[in-house]
């Protein structure tokens, strides 16, 4: 069975780090005076939150990373007893071998409840000496205050058009696929809309069934056409459980508003129609970075009923 491109090609080191310019240039500094802050990195899945964190660890820690390295998922240990017992664990005894810390990385930290984000505020002020933290989380709205601020906190941004293309160009290259047209993989990148991880699941998907780019865009557009369709035709229960199980299933509100423009404009329909739903998803995006997910997509279904 071949390897997932995702982790084939998975940033290991600082330096193979593309975009997030302001978090590697600090990292490096980091790792040459081989000290560093707790550290929170904040933004939409996919834009390489953990890989950034490994390849700190795997340059600051060295051969010496594999005893001083921990990795929980905090949407998976979200209670109170994580925090008390697994990671007191691991700040309370001694770091082997010759490094600065030990470093945990608690990811999808946004998952885990406010009472154990309370008490991992009290860890990571007692336990400095002997240990750093690195938090992931799609949302920073929900991590507490107190512990936020006891972070440097770098925002993770959609990779720009030219580093995926390089990035996907690179592989592609590599893996000896060359079916895909320059034009064809420019409207793949627009589609992907920045999410790096998604685009390479959906080109090794395309390359290993011999499938054309715009087979794989039409079969992911689907659903956002069928939402579109079922607001044409006044079922908008319909279109909002529809929108709520893509939520439920990790597709960010800012996706589904950029898809959903992308169908509105590729819609055969009234043009005042057309205009009166792109105004609503495109002030949907724009809320989309303060407000809930499922009250966002529950309001903007709302204001597309005629």
């Amino acid at each position: 069975m071949s390897e997932l491109w995702t982790e084939k090609y998975r940033p290991i080191k600082l330096s193979e780090i593309i975009g997030q310019t302001n978090f590697v240039l600090d990292a490096e500094h980091w790792v040459v005076n081989k000290e560093m802050p707790n550290v929170l990195l904040y933004g939409v899945a996919g834009v390489g939150k953990t890989a950034a964190a490994v390849s700190l660890a795997n340059d600051l820690l060295g051969d010496n990373k594999q005893n001083n390295f921990f990795e929980i998922n905090a949407s998976d240990d979200r209670k109170l007893e994580t925090v008390r017992n697994r990671i007191k664990e691991i700040v309370s005894t001694k770091r082997i071998g010759d490094v600065p810390f030990k470093i945990i990385l608690l990811d999808e930290m946004d998952g885990m409840t406010k009472d154990a984000q309370n008490a991992l505020k009290r860890i990571m002020e007692r336990y400095a000496d002997n240990c750093r933290f690195i938090i992931t989380c799609n949302d920073r709205y929900r991590i507490i205050n107190p512990l936020m601020s006891r972070c440097a906190n770098y925002s993770f941004n959609r990779l720009n058009a030219n580093d995926m293309k390089y990035i996907l160009s690179d592989i592609l290259s590599k893996e000896g696929v060359n079916n895909h047209s320059d034009e064809e993989l420019d409207r793949f990148i627009t589609y992907l809309q920045g999410d790096l991880r998604r685009g390479l699941n959906e080109l090794q998907a395309s390359s290993s069934s011999n499938r054309t780019l715009q087979y794989q865009i039409d079969i992911n557009m689907r659903p956002y056409s069928e939402i579109m369709k079922m607001i044409n035709e006044n079922k908008y229960t319909n279109a909002l459980e529809k929108v709520h199980t893509m939520i439920y299933d990790s597709t960010d509100m800012k996706t589904i508003c950029v898809n959903l423009h992308t169908s509105i404009l590729e819609t055969e329909s009234d043009e005042h129609w057309k205009f009166k739903m792109l105004r609503i998803v495109g002030e949907a995006e724009w809320r989309s970075n303060n407000m809930n997910p499922k009250v966002l997509a529950s309001w903007m279904v709302g204001q597309m009923i005629k």
